[in-house]
C-alpha cells in the first residue's frame, strides 16, 4: 500500500476526498491514480483485497476494487469485514459482466459498478456519484443515532414529567375537602374530573365556629402545573384567612363573609406575576340564620338554585380575577328555604352538554337538574359525569343541599 488512509470527518462539510484502489493491476492503478488525482482525490492503493481481513475502510469515501469476472463472492467477503457505519462506498471494476452478475453485486449492497472499458469522464462521474452516496449514508446513520439518543432522552424526560405530575396530583387531591361535609341539615360535596393529571379547577369548603359554611368553586385559566399552582395558592389563602379569624375569635368578620375575600385573592394573584386569571363563585352560609351571602367573579355558568324542582340561575356579576387592580366585588344575599339545592359547575362541564350554543346548554343544565333527585350523586348521574373517561377541559361540580337525602 502506498501512503496512509486520510481520516475524514463524517458529515456534510468533508474537504478531503480520499479513495482506495484495491486489487487493481499495476498499470490500471497508475492510470486510475493519474485520473483521480487530477480530479482532487487523494488515492491509496493495495495490491490484493484478499490479504486484508478485516479491511479498514473508515478513512475512505470510496474503495475501487477489481472483481474477477464479476465474482460476487469476492465483494461479499470485503463487505463482511467492513461495518456499515465505517465502510466506504464500494465500486467494483469488472469486465464482460452479465446482467445477472451486476444484479448480484447490487444485492450485496454495491450502489454502482464500473464496466470496462470506460472513459476518464465516466470514471470521475461514477466515483463522485458513489462518494455522494457514501456521504449521504453516513449522514443518515449519524442522524439516526442522534435521533435514537434524542428519543431516549425524551422518553426519560416524559417519564420524569409524568411522575412529577402524578406526585403533584396527589398533593392537589390532599388539599381538596373530605367529602361530604355534613352539618345540621346541610350537605356539601363535590366531584372534579381533571383533563390532565393536574387540574385548573378547584373547590374548597370549611365549617367555621360550628356555624359558618365557607366555600368557593374556582377555574384557573390554562392547564397543567402553573394552573394547579394557583389552585394551591387559593387554598392557602382561604386557610390562612380562616386561621386568622378563628385565632382572633372574629365572628363579626364571618358575618360579613365573603366580603373582601375575592379582592384579597386578586391582589395575591397579581403579585405572583403568573399572568393567570381565575373565575370564581365564593359564598358563606350562616347555618343559624340560614342566610347565603356570595360574590361572583366572572363565573360561567352561574350557580343554579333549585327549590322544589324549580331551577333558576342566581343573579350577580363581577370581573375576572387577576386582570385588574383596585377592583371590588359586590356581595349578594338571600334567605335560604328549608329545602333547596345549590349547584355550581365549571365551564368544562357545560361545554360537554348538548345544545347549539351556551344558551341551549344552560337551558339543558337547568332542565336536567330541575328534574333530577335532590342529591349529589343523582345530579352527577343525570349530567353524565359518571360516564366521563377523558375530557378536553377540567370538569367540576360543587353541590350544597339542604333538607334532602344524605
Amino acid at each position: 500500500m502506498t501512503g496512509a488512509p486520510v481520516t475524514l470527518e463524517v458529515g456534510v462539510n468533508q474537504t478531503v476526498k480520499s479513495l482506495l484502489l484495491l486489487g487493481c493491476s499495476a498499470a490500471s492503478t497508475t492510470q486510475l491514480r493519474r485520473v483521480l488525482s487530477s480530479a482532487g482525490w487523494h488515492v491509496d492503493s493495495q495490491a490484493a483485497a484478499d490479504n486484508v481481513c478485516p479491511l479498514d475502510s473508515s478513512g475512505y469515501q470510496v474503495v475501487v476494487f477489481a472483481v474477477d469476472n464479476g465474482n460476487p463472492g469476492q465483494a461479499a467477503k470485503m463487505l463482511k469485514f467492513c461495518s456499515a457505519a465505517d465502510s466506504a462506498a464500494f465500486l467494483p471494476v469488472i469486465q464482460d459482466a452479465t446482467p445477472d452478475q451486476v444484479v448480484r453485486l447490487i444485492r450485496l449492497g454495491i450502489c454502482d459498478v464500473l464496466l470496462e472499458p470506460f472513459s476518464d469522464g465516466e470514471l470521475i462521474d461514477t466515483v463522485e456519484r458513489v462518494a455522494r452516496h457514501c456521504n449521504l449514508h453516513r449522514e443518515n446513520l449519524a442522524s439516526s443515532a442522534q435521533l435514537e439518543q434524542t428519543n431516549k432522552e425524551l422518553k426519560e424526560s416524559l417519564n420524569i414529567l409524568k411522575m412529577d405530575q402524578i406526585a403533584g396530583r396527589q398533593v392537589q387531591k390532599s388539599l381538596l375537602p373530605q367529602v361530604p361535609l355534613v352539618h345540621k341539615d346541610y350537605i356539601v360535596t363535590h366531584k372534579i374530573i381533571p383533563s390532565l393529571y393536574l387540574s385548573g379547577d378547584f373547590v374548597a369548603y370549611n365549617l367555621v365556629f360550628d356555624r359558618y359554611i365557607l366555600f368557593y368553586i374556582a377555574d384557573v385559566s390554562g392547564h397543567g402545573a402553573s394552573s394547579a399552582f394557583v389552585t394551591i395558592l387559593l387554598r392557602f389563602i382561604l386557610k390562612r384567612i380562616i386561621r386568622k379569624h378563628v385565632r382572633n375569635n372574629d365572628v363579626s368578620a364571618l358575618l360579613r363573609a365573603p366580603e373582601g375575600f375575592i379582592e384579597h385573592v386578586n391582589r395575591q394573584l397579581l403579585a405572583t406575576g403568573l399572568e393567570k386569571q381565575v373565575t370564581m363563585f365564593a359564598g358563606s352560609i350562616d347555618t343559624e340564620t340560614n342566610i347565603l351571602r356570595y360574590s361572583v367573579a366572572a363565573q360561567m355558568p352561574m350557580p343554579l338554585f333549585i327549590v322544589d324542582h324549580d331551577a333558576r340561575f342566581l343573579p350577580g356579576k363581577g370581573k375576572i380575577i387577576g386582570l385588574f387592580e383596585d377592583v371590588t366585588w359586590a356581595v349578594e344575599e338571600i334567605v335560604l328555604p328549608q329545602r333547596f339545592q345549590l349547584v355550581m359547575v365549571s365551564d368544562g362541564l357545560i361545554e360537554r352538554l348538548p345544545g347549539g350554543g351556551l344558551m341551549a346548554q344552560e337551558a339543558y343544565l337547568q332542565a336536567t337538574l330541575a328534574a333530577a333527585p335532590p342529591e349529589h350523586q343523582a345530579m352527577c348521574a343525570a349530567l353524565g359525569l359518571d360516564k366521563i373517561t377523558e375530557t378536553a377541559d377540567d370538569v367540576s361540580i360543587l353541590t350544597i343541599c339542604r333538607g334532602g337525602q344524605q
